[in-house]
Parts: structure tokens; C-alpha cells; sequence
């Protein structure tokens, strides 16, 4: 773990601290050696929360984006077991990122225990094909909004298996491919059984989850929301869906890869934030 509670205080791992535990508020020692970032790990054999696991840079600097005060929040199921998010935002959604593989049983326990506030962030390049299988789907997907960039899968996903590994998610899944690229935002499979992604501005991402709007005001959620309604009213032309917002999201052209898709981010540079505390 990044963090244990020394004097009160969440703080990091130093030589010559003791400090306890987070989650289960055991005593911890200061892990500071050469090859793996500093960590807290626990005095004792102790497996408080079986879903941790060991960060690496990647992990710690997604984390880095959020307050301290965001990081490593503590759940206790009803079990009596405690869980601990990676972040929990002020808007209480939780940000789950992903490095190592993860059972397919485990994934689902945590969407069962985070419920609809869960959002995942995933290495992308963990596994070396991953990428270059995912770009190939790409290729033979469908474009279902002009200015959007919202992208309808093939229904079946067996070509590249990131995408199918991730798929029944309940809440929205972004793909992490390096930093030179956007992140990747899988919906939640629709009523129809359809999957559908688009490109996604890290920035934009952090931001909103710091407590930035988007040029139309929208939170996160809010955002979300929208592109769901896009994708409904694609699936059912015939039904009207009453939206609560006066246009689509706002959008800002990058740089495109590959070069056959044209990718559009989503643009959020309003300064404001909401007036109501979180």
C-alpha cells in the first residue's frame, strides 16, 4: 500500500516509521528498497483485503492524479471484510486500476461490491498483443455518430481478447495505451446485447473526476449518460429519448491512430465547479 496511518496521518512509507494499517488498521512497516516503489506492507502475515495488489509505476501514477484524501478509502462489506479502492472521488465514484490479469470471478466481485459507482482503468499494454489486436477491431467497426466518434464492436469480440475479457462489465471500462494515446471508454453492454467505445481525453478524464465540468456543465455522470442516449436512440430510431441536455458533448479534434479512424476527444476547459459540495 501506498499509505498507512502514522500519528493520525495518511502518509507514505519512510524508513523509520511505524505506522498502521488503512483497511485493517494492523500495525505496518516501511518497505523502501531498490527495485519496487516504496510500500507499506503489513507487520505480520496479514491479508486484510485479498483483493490488493502489488502497484507498480503505472498504478501510483494514475493515483497521483487524485488528492490524497481520495486515495485508498476503505470499505467494509458485510461480511465484515475490508476492501480498499484505489480512489474514491468526491463525486463517489470509485476508480479501480487494473495492472495484473484478473480472474474473471474476481472482476465480478468487485462490480458486485462497488455496485454502479465502479469505474475501471486498465493497462492496455500489459500483454503484448493487446494493442495491435485492438486497433485491428477497430478497422471493422462501426461509426454511429458523425462528431462523436462513438464506435459500434462487432458482436463478437474473440479477436481480441482484452476487449471480450472486459465486456460484461456494469459500469464503463477505460482502456490505458500509453500516454501518447486517448484512453478507450467501453460502455456497459446495452439491452441488445451491442458493445460500443470511443476515444476519451486522459485530461478530460482526470479533471472530471477532480470535480471539472465540461463546457456544457456536465459532470461526469452526467456525461456518461448522454453518450448512453446516443446509443440508445441509434438502437431504437423509432423511440424518442428526452435528454437533459441541449446538444452532445462538446468535442475537440486530435491527432488520429490509426490513420483510417478519425479520433475526437472530449473537450473540457471550463474552469467551474459545481456550487454544491460534494
Amino acid at each position: 500500500m501506498r499509505f498507512a496511518i502514522v500519528n493520525g496521518e495518511k502518509t507514505e512509507a519512510e524508513k523509520g516509521l511505524t505506522g498502521a494499517c488503512v483497511g485493517c488498521e494492523q500495525p505496518m512497516i516501511p518497505k523502501c528498497g531498490q527495485i519496487k516503489v516504496k510500500h507499506w506492507a503489513h507487520k505480520s502475515q496479514c491479508e486484510c483485503d485479498h483483493w490488493w495488489e502489488n502497484e507498480t509505476e503505472w498504478h501510483r501514477a494514475w493515483k497521483n492524479n487524485f488528492p490524497i484524501e481520495c486515495q485508498e478509502i476503505r470499505h467494509r462489506a458485510d461480511d465484515g471484510e475490508w476492501h480498499i479502492a484505489d480512489v474514491k472521488t468526491k463525486q463517489d465514484h470509485i476508480l479501480e486500476f487494473q495492472h495484473s490479469i484478473l480472474n474473471p470471478e474476481e472482476r465480478q466481485a468487485r462490480n458486485n461490491f462497488y455496485g454502479s459507482n465502479l469505474i475501471w482503468v486498465v493497462d492496455g499494454l500489459k500483454k503484448k498483443n493487446d494493442l495491435v489486436r485492438f486497433n485491428s477491431i477497430l478497422k471493422v467497426a462501426k461509426l454511429i455518430a458523425q462528431g462523436i466518434n462513438l464506435i459500434q464492436l462487432p458482436s463478437l469480440l474473440d479477436d481480441c481478447p482484452l476487449l471480450k475479457e472486459w465486456s460484461e462489465c456494469s459500469g464503463p471500462v477505460f482502456f490505458d495505451f500509453g500516454m501518447e494515446t486517448p484512453l478507450w471508454c467501453l460502455l456497459p453492454k446495452t439491452s441488445k446485447g451491442r458493445h460500443y467505445i470511443g476515444p476519451f481525453a486522459r485530461k478530460n478524464f482526470i479533471e472530471l473526476h477532480n470535480g471539472l465540468l465540461t463546457q456544457n456543465g456536465q459532470t461526469f455522470s452526467e456525461l456518461i449518460k448522454v453518450l448512453k442516449e446516443i446509443v440508445f436512440s441509434y438502437e431504437n430510431p423509432q423511440q424518442q429519448v428526452v435528454r437533459h441536455q441541449s446538444r452532445p458533448p462538446v468535442m475537440q479534434r486530435q491527432p488520429a491512430i490509426p490513420s483510417s479512424l478519425r479520433y475526437l476527444f472530449y473537450s473540457n476547459r471550463s474552469p467551474r465547479r459545481r456550487s454544491r459540495r460534494f
